[in-house]
């Protein structure tokens, strides 16, 4: 693991007295030195990526570039992330769920904007079953009626249930807003969606992007020479083509807009704008500390938000929040404010909320150093198991790399006032995109923010 503690690590100590009784010169290491990154390709050109910190616990994942922006026909990555686990030829799908469970092993699916992941927790010494049974979900053959069928109704209320909460509905709208297509299409496969697809949609889509070029196999706690040996000796006898006939997936293109759902409940506008993707690293690490310069959110459970210490803090009323999001992808990113709470408040603190960063500029040092140790915390801790290999898979796949939590810390620490400033200021020169919920009536159109 990244935050594994290093035994012989020295402090320097010094100067002032700090709340713990020692004083401290300095900033500590972002990341303990200890896991081993590592990338290769397999024979067929498939992309090995681990970090391996020697824990008894590992994480294995395929990660497809097959995500929702790759459509052509609407939900269809939805309805095969539901059925990428099925019945092998002369096997059935109950075994492979009790291999699974009888090892302790998890084994999920998922689906985001760019990429399809299969992935599992297990023991490090299961390293050597779960590889081939991951690598033949993904290339199993099989593919009969039935298994298409069953997985209509679980989609249908995948989708039901994660768009009957407003926050999903409305950020996921806000992409739709922003990008119209590609990073614009929607996350989930609606009713109607589901009725206009068939399995030949699935198949022509899998074998346009199941391809060497659009995955990488990463493993977490894994070592990487045995990881590799497993996957070649795993892809003996399938074919694994290097590239597809399929034409490449369009450059996102940002829009901006407006839209506004009626809906009950506290109230909701979120505004977003153009920003960075994350394969620009020091952009990607500015956005980050710019959110962190602005979050509004309490860092303590005992706090309020008026003691948050972000510029938001002071843009937020009673009943009503902002923070501030950034979500960053291969050749975009959207950089945003998420207000809820009383239809009453949200005018002034949606106002208030654009007026903080237009006061970016103004920061003092301590702000920014705050802000970059706040953006380094929540660069880790927002990561779990299935996250962090994820976003290992997403950058080896959009360019053959990957950069680590610790060396992402290294480049947040090189961010300066004058590339926050300028980073809020490029924001703001974008058209601004804006998803209104709640009591239409009383709430305001993106014109009067």
């Amino acid at each position: 693991m990244l935050s594994t503690r290093v035994v012989n690590q020295t402090r320097r100590l010094a100067v002032p007295a700090s709340a713990v009784g020692y004083n401290r010169k300095g900033d500590q290491p972002h990341t303990a030195p200890v896991s081993v990154k590592a990338l290769g390709k397999a024979s067929n050109g498939v992309s090995v990526a681990t970090l391996d910190g020697r824990g008894p616990v590992s994480s294995l994942a395929l990660v497809i570039g097959a995500g929702s922006r790759h459509e052509e026909s609407p939900g269809v990555a939805h309805l095969l992330k539901a059925s990428l686990v099925r019945a092998r030829p002369g096997d059935n799908i109950v075994r492979t769920y009790r291999e699974f469970e009888f090892r302790g092993n998890t084994l999920y699916t998922s689906v985001s904007r760019e990429n399809i992941i299969i992935g599992s927790n297990f023991l490090r010494d299961d390293l050597v079953d779960v590889v081939p049974s991951l690598i033949n979900q993904v290339f199993n053959p099989s593919f009969q009626p039935y298994e298409f069928l069953d997985a209509l109704p679980g989609v249908s209320d995948e989708t039901a249930a994660s768009l009957a909460n407003p926050t999903t509905r409305v950020l996921d709208t806000l992409h739709h807003i922003a990008f119209r297509r590609g990073l614009g299409n929607s996350l989930f496969a609606t009713d109607r969606a589901l009725n206009n697809l068939k399995r030949s949609d699935l198949q022509a889509f899998a074998s346009a992007h199941f391809t060497a070029e659009k995955i990488a196999i990463v493993g977490n706690g894994v070592a990487h020479d045995e990881l590799e040996a497993l996957v070649n000796s795993s892809f003996d006898g399938v074919a694994v083509p290097a590239t597809s006939g399929a034409a490449p997936t369009p450059a996102s293109a940002y829009f901006g807009g407006e839209t506004r759902i009626s809906g009950s409940g506290p109230s909701l506008v979120a505004i977003g704008f153009k920003s960075e993707p994350f394969t620009n690293i020091h952009a990607h690490a500015t956005s980050l500390v710019l959110r962190a310069v602005l979050d509004g959110t309490q860092r303590l459970k005992w706090g309020s938000t008026s003691g948050a210490t972000g510029l938001l803090a002071k843009a937020a009323a009673p009943g009503t929040d902002v923070t501030a999001f950034n979500a960053s992808y291969t050749d975009a990113g959207l950089f945003g404010l998420y207000i809820k709470g009383n239809a009453a408040n949200v005018k002034s603190v949606a106002q208030r909320s654009i007026a903080a960063i237009h006061s970016v500029a103004s920061i003092n040092d301590a702000d920014l150093s705050r802000a970059k140790k706040a953006a380094i915390v929540d660069a880790e801790v927002s990561l779990n198991r299935d996250d962090l290999i994820a976003d290992i898979g997403r950058q080896v796949l959009a360019s053959s790399g990957f950069v680590t939590v610790g060396e992402l810390a290294q480049e947040i620490s090189k961010v300066s006032k004058e590339d926050v400033a300028q980073a809020a200021k490029t924001l703001l020169s974008s058209k601004s995109s804006v998803v209104t919920y709640g009591d239409l009536s009383k709430l305001p159109y993106a014109d009067e923010l």
